[in-house]
């Protein structure tokens, strides 16, 4: 009778495990990629990978990124910006970039009224503002700014703009 209940219970606890690791690797579950500068999720257009020397980071768009470098200058290897047309990584020194348009991808969801119990706080500077997105060509950032707006930037205007804000 008591090898019967030690064999029940080890039968029991390996269906749980068997079911428990099926679970984890199939269940969505929400995603924790976070921005390493500003802690927004990541998005897939606009994403900015940094080389370090321990490994890479992404941010959640160019400004953020190029933020990083900024703030901490000898620690990205290579920066890639994501190219908005393909969706696929490309160096950020060859990358064409467009300022300012009418579309804010790391802030579409944020709200600029904050309510707090002292009152209402307008939300006055956000390190992804203005919006920066990247192109491979100087002609796909020239068709985008003329339909959503903006200014067309080089690598390194880009990150001059980044540094005065």
């Amino acid at each position: 009778m008591k090898w019967k209940d030690v064999i029940i219970t080890l039968a029991a606890l390996g269906a749980m495990a068997v079911v428990s690791l099926w679970a984890y690797r199939h269940v969505t579950r929400p995603p924790q990629d976070l921005c390493r500068v500003c802690d927004r999720p990541l998005h897939g257009g606009v994403t900015y990978r940094l080389e370090l020397r321990a490994g890479k980071e992404d941010a959640c768009c160019p400004r953020c990124g190029m933020h990083y470098q900024i703030e901490h200058p000898g620690a990205v290897k290579k920066a890639w910006a994501t190219d908005l047309s393909t969706g696929k990584f490309i160096p950020a020194e060859s990358a064409f970039y467009v300022e300012g348009g009418d579309i804010e991808y790391c802030t579409r969801h944020a709200t600029f009224l904050q309510h707090e119990p002292q009152g209402a706080k307008v939300r006055e500077y956000d390190r992804c503002l203005p919006s920066l997105v990247a192109f491979r060509t100087a002609q796909e950032a020239e068709a985008y700014r003329s339909q959503h707006g903006g200014t067309v930037l080089s690598y390194q205007q880009a990150m001059e703009r980044v540094k005065a804000l």
